[in-house]
């Protein structure tokens, strides 16, 4: 690429927004830019800090896309959170490395991509987690059970689940993976150490009956439909009742909801209602 990338200031918050109101963790999902889309990568690269941006130069170019649009849509989001501007979110190391926004800890926010989708999720309740995977053939899907399973849920794994393309495996890694992102252990952590029951499902409450240095009970576990071809699913503890699923362009601004005490409509940046593209999953009963 030859055009010059140059910092731009990103659009500042004119009120502050004190993040999802409580019970609430709020998802949004960015689909990677594709062929012909430049315009939305340079928008994406823009907002990207300066660190970001001499990683993003290192990288393979077939990682970079995905990058720019997974981090730009970090940085707007947890500013559009913050009442800050993109270029004032700096995110600190906390207990086993897992990032948090510096000056303010008490908002969580998680970061996942895969080939084709990033999603961020946002929450004011307990530790926050979400993870998103690609639904893909597997050349060895015994030893993928290996590594995502436990010798409980290998053991009742059904038959027919042995698809064409595996995607309970994928299912099952989501989950567990939103679950170890939360505690803060993220791919370092232990896949067979968690123990859930998603089912066939691409949406819903998921109930955990494990989880490392935890009370299964505590977790508020949901698959979340972000497509045919993904598994996704975001893991809160001790909170997220409700999960809202919001899209988002790549390089644009997102516009959360206002606060239930608001009469403001919520609108997109072009002004159209937003509200038909969210959706509310109950949390599991226990």
């Amino acid at each position: 690429m030859t055009r010059a990338m140059t910092q731009v200031a990103a659009r500042p918050v004119t009120a502050r927004r004190p993040g999802p109101p409580a019970g609430e963790v709020h998802v949004w999902a960015v689909r990677e830019p594709g062929p012909g889309q430049e315009t939305a990568l340079w928008r994406c690269l823009e907002l990207l800090s300066p660190d970001e941006l001499r990683r993003w130069r290192h990288m393979v170019p077939s990682q970079r896309t995905l990058y720019a649009s997974a981090h730009a849509a970090l940085r707007t989001v947890t500013a559009a959170y913050a009442g800050l501007t993109s270029s004032e979110v700096t995110f600190a190391a906390g207990k086993l490395g897992k990032p948090y926004v510096s000056g303010d800890p008490g908002l969580r926010v998680s970061l996942a991509h895969t080939e084709g989708m990033s999603l961020v999720a946002v929450s004011r309740d307990g530790p926050t987690g979400v993870d998103v995977e690609r639904i893909r053939p597997l050349r060895d899907p015994a030893g993928l059970r290996r590594q995502v399973l436990s010798d409980h849920e290998a053991a009742q794994w059904p038959a027919d689940r042995e698809g064409p393309l595996n995607s309970g495996l994928f299912t099952h890694w989501a989950c567990k993976e939103a679950v170890l992102k939360a505690l803060g252990s993220g791919l370092a952590g232990d896949l067979t150490a968690v123990r859930v029951t998603p089912g066939a499902r691409r949406e819903g409450p998921v109930r955990v009956q494990s989880a490392p240095g935890s009370a299964a009970r505590a977790w508020n576990l949901q698959l979340i439909d972000v497509g045919t071809e993904f598994r996704a699913a975001v893991a809160v503890a001790g909170g997220g009742d409700v999960v809202r699923v919001y899209p988002l362009e790549p390089g644009e601004w997102p516009e959360p909801p206002p606060l239930p005490s608001s009469p403001a409509t919520p609108t997109t940046p072009t002004g159209s209602p937003r509200t038909h593209l969210t959706r509310e999953i109950p949390r599991c009963s226990s």
